[in-house]
């Protein structure tokens, strides 16, 4: 089948970029409790590796930080297919690394951390390679938000996008071997406020996430 005009997929991503904007209000903005909650126990928490290629949870150091509260973090590396719920993208393939960790939970400012998000068309086209840094963390059982800035990186598919000092945030539900993300981007004009987000609303069919809260 012909490739659409890049007018025509333009206008279909904003549209839904529009529908996800839709999704997003519609759903209740959440966020984890401010109170710390006992740490939960994971084999792959303590010292193992995961498919990214670093070393798990704790690394036999405890799990507590400077102020001696268990230490809540979420990491590891995830691919998902975008659905006909993405209109004009549908079967794009989105990929996303994170790693952020504090010993504040929900506290704005206390978290430390990175993430990278790549985002392909079916033919390998690229539509947005990016990177930051988390700098707010809530986590609550096996669901974490992660809040952040963009410091780095291009979105060709929206060349007049300001992506770099505009603000992100990211969703993990940890489900074992099926985790679920969830996201927010503030370059397309969606607010985001320090460790909220919305829901987890797409499941990964690659990589693996661990939340530890």
């Amino acid at each position: 089948m012909r490739r659409p005009t890049t007018t025509t997929v333009r206008t279909a991503s904003a549209t839904a970029l529009c529908l996800l904007a839709a999704l997003v209000t519609a759903a209740p903005v959440t966020a984890a409790p401010s109170v710390t909650p006992p740490a939960v126990t994971d084999a792959r928490e303590t010292g193992g590796t995961d498919e990214t290629g670093g070393t798990g949870g704790t690394g036999g150091t405890g799990g507590t930080g400077g102020t001696g509260q268990p230490t809540v973090r979420v990491r590891g590396g995830g691919g998902a297919t975008l659905t006909k719920d993405f209109s004009g993208m549908e079967g794009d393939l989105v990929r996303f690394e994170v790693d952020a960790r504090t010993d504040l939970n929900n506290a704005p400012g206390h978290a430390r951390g990175r993430f990278h998000v790549t985002h392909h068309r079916p033919d390998g086209a690229l539509v947005a390679d990016f990177e930051g840094t988390l700098d707010c963390l809530a986590a609550g059982g096996r669901t974490a938000i992660t809040t952040g800035v963009v410091t780095g990186g291009s979105a060709p598919w929206f060349p007049d996008l300001t992506l770099v000092g505009s603000r992100v945030s990211l969703t993990v539900q940890d489900d074992g071997r099926n985790d679920r993300l969830g996201w927010l981007w503030g370059a397309f004009g969606i607010p985001v406020s320090d460790c909220q987000g919305t829901v987890p609303f797409i499941r990964t069919d690659t990589g693996n996430f661990t939340v530890r809260g």
